[in-house]
């Protein structure tokens, strides 16, 4: 079911993950070409966030093997720095510094971990947050936005960095309903710039309606993959049918 492709700008392969002797992911193998929108979906609980935290070692795997261009991240020695800069993280609770305002914010990764001037930082900020319809705000503090437009923060941020690959953990789930339709155009945006993105979601119609593949996870395994209408509309497993039965046609 998991196609082994060498050109791959992600591979996963027997990824596996316990906290203690409770395991959460039990041999997951994947591949995320460059370009590709893939959304991961399933049950709360199914191994989704923590797949993600273990692409970029926010989590360290049990074991298994994570490939991010070629580049083996958990070989002894990976360069950790490179890692950040080259896979961008979006969080679901924004992780906004609030004592900076949005350009310190966006800036700051590019001074850290690019060791970029504050001039040149400050510039490619500038930049990341028109993409995402937030420069206006560059002077406001993250306590003045709403929390759509913290998580455009959120996702300049990242994008400023100019990363191979972003990826989102469940990145509307903490906004009201009125919010998330500005986060996704923001993501629907960037996947047609060409953004390689892997975005666990519970938004069932952006997932439908935007991504080139759609993975579903549960009990720490990965259980069916394809496109979104062939997972949508003829899931060939008892499992992924009953989860899209659970969540109701107005969801998609």
């Amino acid at each position: 079911m998991n196609t082994v492709t060498s050109s791959s700008l992600l591979q996963v392969r027997n990824l596996h993950k316990s906290y203690g002797s409770v395991p959460v992911l039990n041999g997951i193998d994947l591949d995320v070409q460059a370009g590709e929108l893939v959304s991961v979906i399933g049950p709360s609980g199914s191994g989704k966030s923590t797949l993600l935290r273990c692409c970029n070692r926010m989590e360290d795997a049990t074991r298994g093997e994570v490939r991010v261009e070629g580049h083996d991240i958990y070989a002894p020695g990976a360069n950790l720095n490179r890692l950040r800069e080259r896979v961008g993280m979006v969080f679901q609770a924004f992780n906004l510094y609030p004592h900076l305002d949005v350009l310190g914010n966006v800036t700051l990764a590019l001074r850290k971990v690019k060791k970029m001037a504050r001039d040149a930082a400050e510039h490619t900020a500038m930049e990341a947050l028109a993409r995402v319809g937030m420069e206006h705000k560059a002077h406001v503090r993250p306590t003045q936005l709403s929390g759509g437009q913290q998580q455009r923060v959120g996702i300049a941020r990242s994008i400023a960095l100019k990363p191979a690959l972003v990826l989102f953990d469940e990145p509307t789930s903490a906004l009201d309903p009125e919010m998330v339709g500005g986060v996704l155009q923001v993501m629907r945006e960037l996947r047609t710039d060409g953004m390689t993105m892997v975005v666990v979601t519970h938004e069932m119609g952006f997932a439908k309606a935007a991504s080139d593949r759609v993975v579903f996870m549960d009990g720490g395994a990965i259980v069916e993959q394809g496109s979104p209408a062939q997972v949508f509309d003829a899931p060939a497993h008892a499992r992924t049918a009953a989860f899209i039965a659970s969540i109701g046609s107005r969801a998609l």
